[in-house]
């Protein structure tokens, strides 16, 4: 995908005018939020969920802001207006300042990611590491040790790193939410340990309209081999099976490829719309 354009404050630009502020102390140490939505086949999938996250890991970090829910999604709606292709992603960013008005508002088209089908199929590969994000539920601009993790599981053909908290706790990936399975029981960490993804808002809505059940709680990384299944979710690949964590092997078993089967349909459903779900 060729990018040529992006939205500054609202205002439609070519992309050879994106420049970075390297006078702005707060640019540089990373004062700012961001999202990733995902575009398919011209369909935009749950826009006002994405930028009420926005907004929401600003207030974490005290970022001040003028701009509404509104402003932004129609500047998100503006953008994808001129754009050609039918899938992308688009990243929104909310960049602070020292005053209100300093703050900027950038939205990038970007190629989007397809997941290999033989992951679906077959499972990925993770690689545990001992780390815990500072101020969890927010997504910040604050990743330097998640892209340093990443690197290295990815060195070793993993497919993503998985963070353990001190106590031995698993609590998400670097770009995923996890979960692991019993049965039709499915547990993940408690939601105050983690980014609550917006696919995992979705996952739980589809969760609760099914025949399976979920629970929040801390699990262990010594305990894993007790499940019968593990996954990873995030935008781009919706639920994706584990298939080996470190040296662990794990199976992927029909109760989890039932699950992908109904999330997939139920997300067809929607529209790209939460309350569709």
């Amino acid at each position: 995908m060729k990018v040529n354009i992006y939205s500054h404050n609202e205002v439609i630009m070519p992309i050879e005018k994106a420049v970075v502020e390297i006078n702005s102390i707060e640019k540089m140490y990373g004062f700012g939020v961001y999202e990733n939505l995902k575009i398919r086949k011209n369909i935009y999938y749950f826009i006002d969920n994405h930028i009420d996250r926005l907004f929401r890991s600003a207030s974490q970090i005290r970022l001040i802001h003028n701009y509404s829910i509104e402003r932004v999604k129609k500047a998100a709606i503006d953008l994808m207006d001129q754009i050609e292709e039918e899938s992308y992603n688009l990243k929104i960013l909310l960049l602070g300042g020292v005053n209100v008005d300093d703050v900027q508002l950038i939205i990038i088209p970007v190629a989007p990611f397809y997941p290999l089908k033989t992951w679906y199929r077959d499972g990925v590969k993770v690689m545990s590491f001992e780390y815990e994000r500072w101020m969890p539920n927010v997504k910040s601009l604050n990743m330097l040790p998640s892209y340093y993790y990443y690197s290295q599981a990815k060195k070793q053909d993993c497919y993503d790193a998985l963070f353990i908290d001190k106590d031995g706790n698993v609590r998400e990936g670097s770009r995923t939410n996890f979960y692991a399975m019993k049965g039709n029981a499915i547990y993940s960490p408690p939601k105050k340990d983690v980014l609550e993804g917006v696919t995992m808002m979705t996952i739980e809505r589809a969760i609760k309209k099914s025949n399976y059940e979920i629970s929040y709680e801390p699990i262990p990384l010594a305990t894993l081999g007790n499940f019968d299944s593990l996954f990873l979710s995030s935008t781009s690949t919706k639920i994706i099976p584990i298939r080996k964590v470190d040296h662990s092997d794990f199976k992927i078993r029909d109760p989890l490829l039932n699950l992908i089967r109904a999330y997939n349909e139920s997300l067809t459903r929607s529209k790209g719309i939460l309350n569709n779900i």
